[in-house]
């Protein structure tokens, strides 16, 4: 089953909604692009951004369950740690957007909010120019100068979001304007402070009695562009040089002393650079080789930016696997950690990921088993893809050998019928079968694949004893059901061949293993690997996984239910 991140760029003049394809490697697939009209307000650009995710699930025939996380890159400043866009200068009106907490309930996906610059500093760290090194500066040196630092392996955020906000750093006494301070980094690197430095420089050769190739062409003296000026400049135009070659020797002031404090082994700088670099690097360097201590110049490379105008997709798509990729690491589910505490009593099925019954069932069985406690939001994972199956009307495929066969029988009686509760059906379906209906239950549909002795002694005799299991899951199974194997090793052959048969056909994949995985690790969506030092272990700690499984999905399903 394919798995893919939503990427939310947003800005103050366009926003952008990305498709990426994060099965393999990152792959960009789709982009839906919309001007911002900010001065409407947030309540529309939401609204459009809501109904364009929803707009490329369509396109692409996604379900939610296939995408893994939303990633959010927005201009500063906000709460990237509660995700909370605070009031970003360019987008008026934004004041503390709980944004994460809109998107996750939207679309019941985990969503990840990141300041741009951080953004694409993550984005050139892992995918662009900053990949092998453990300390990086990312400077983005467009309409703004901004930077994200990534230090001995970690992006820096500063107790309050601002970590790498380099631009307000000042440069000289006096200067243009930039981040609210004359003479800042940003108000000499960034292109508006280029284009003012150059809007000075033209009143300076005009009051000289010089007048510029670029005012003569019919640009006016007060509006003059980068985009412009480097075109002149590339042109061989000496007064265009000119404007580049003192920007150089501000972004190489710039750049030394974030080097000094820093020590990277790596400056990424994006934009105007990536577009300029040979207009601004000699005068960058000149100055880097006379202000920087020569123990840090001697190992910093200088590059621009690698992943050119696909960059902020990049950077969207890349805070959500990093999200995701820390969460992990912490040991916790982000749908658990983000979805279930937050649950509501007496939730609807399409809300099952939010009862608090089901969860009840899962912080008593860590109770009664705290070895298990390694695999809690994987057994809650487990649930996740179990629910949108069942939520869809799917069923659940099951299959083991030896005493796993037999959990695999077990499993399926626990679904089909009341397991804690009685599950009487709803009026209107109890009319359809009169008096039989009192000795019928609320099931939710699963078969052992292991009962069928006729086909499978069958299939094993006239074909392949090892494919007896895959026969049978390509045969019931479909796009959107589960294949549960059950392995103590995680190396059953005719386990792991059925897996990679539910693959093909975009089933979703669960495994009970021992603590190693085995082979199956590498096979399925979610992996409840128990610790047990021998099979028998590794079984009797099986069977308390799966039975909480089948309470919490009775839960979920049948909450009008009553206890047994």
């Amino acid at each position: 089953m394919r798995k893919y991140i939503i990427g939310l760029d947003i800005g103050g003049t366009k926003c952008a909604v990305i498709l990426a394809d994060v099965t393999h490697s990152v792959t960009l697939v789709d982009r839906i692009a919309f001007p911002t009209y900010a001065s409407l307000g947030k309540d529309q650009t939401i609204s459009r951004l809501f109904e364009t995710i929803h707009e490329m699930l369509k396109r692409h025939q996604l379900q939610t369950d296939a995408v893994l996380g939303i990633g959010v890159s927005c201009g500063g400043p906000l709460d990237s740690q509660n995700g909370v866009i605070l009031s970003p200068p360019h987008l008026p009106g934004w004041e503390n957007v709980p944004f994460v907490t809109m998107l996750e309930e939207a679309f019941l996906i985990p969503a990840f909010l990141q300041n741009d610059a951080n953004a694409c500093a993550l984005a050139e760290w892992k995918l662009g120019a900053g990949q092998g090194v453990n300390d990086m500066v990312f400077l983005t040196m467009g309409t703004g100068f901004g930077g994200g630092i990534i230090a001995e392996g970690q992006l820096i955020h500063g107790v309050s979001d601002m970590g790498g906000e380099v631009g307000h750093v000042r440069l000289e006494a006096d200067g243009p304007i930039g981040f609210g301070k004359a003479g800042s980094m940003e108000g000499f690197c960034s292109g508006d402070g280029i284009a003012k430095q150059a809007v000075a420089y033209t009143k300076k050769l005009i009051l000289a009695g010089k007048t510029p190739a670029w005012v003569r062409d019919g640009v006016a003296d007060e509006v003059i562009s980068v985009q412009e000026l480097a075109a002149y400049a590339n042109n061989g135009d000496t007064d265009a040089i000119a404007v580049f070659e003192t920007a150089g020797e501000k972004l190489g002031a710039a750049v030394s002393i974030i080097m000094d404090v820093l020590n990277p082994a790596r400056f990424v700088i994006g934009s105007i650079f990536v577009r300029c670099e040979h207009l601004l690097r000699p005068a960058m360097e000149r100055i880097i080789e006379k202000e920087a201590l020569v123990y840090s110049r001697k190992v910093c490379q200088v590059l621009p930016a690698a992943l050119g105008e696909q960059l902020g997709d990049y950077a969207a798509v890349i805070t959500a696997l990093v999200g995701l990729e820390q969460s992990e690491k912490h040991g916790t589910s982000v749908s658990q950690e983000k979805w279930y505490k937050k649950a509501e009593p007496g939730s609807s099925q399409a809300d099952a990921i939010k009862n608090t019954d089901a969860q009840k069932h899962l912080d008593s069985l860590i109770k009664r088993y705290p070895c298990l406690e390694p695999v809690k939001s994987k057994v809650f994972d487990a649930f996740v893809q179990l629910v949108q199956t069942y939520e869809t009307g799917g069923k659940l495929l099951v299959c083991g050998n030896g005493g796993s066969a037999a959990d695999a029988d077990h499993i399926v009686g626990e679904l089909m019928k009341g397991f804690f509760k009685k599950r009487p059906l709803p009026a209107a379906t109890a009319e359809l079968f009169g008096p039989m209906a009192q000795y019928l239950q609320g099931a939710l549909p699963a078969i052992a694949l292991t009962q069928h002795v006729a086909l499978s002694t069958a299939f094993s005799n006239d074909v392949h004893p090892e494919m007896v299991f895959a026969q049978q899951v390509y045969g019931y199974g479909k796009k959107g059901d589960v294949l549960l194997g059950i392995s103590t090793s995680g190396n059953s052959k005719n386990v792991c061949h059925a897996l990679h048969v539910a693959k093909a056909l975009g089933m979703r994949t669960v495994a009970f293993t021992g603590a190693s995985g085995g082979e199956m690790a590498n096979l399925v969506d979610v992996l409840i690997n128990v610790s047990g030092s021998n099979t028998a272990e590794i079984q009797e700690l099986h069977l308390p996984v799966y039975h909480c499984l089948c309470a919490m999905l009775e839960e979920a399903f049948f909450p009008d239910g009553f206890e047994l």
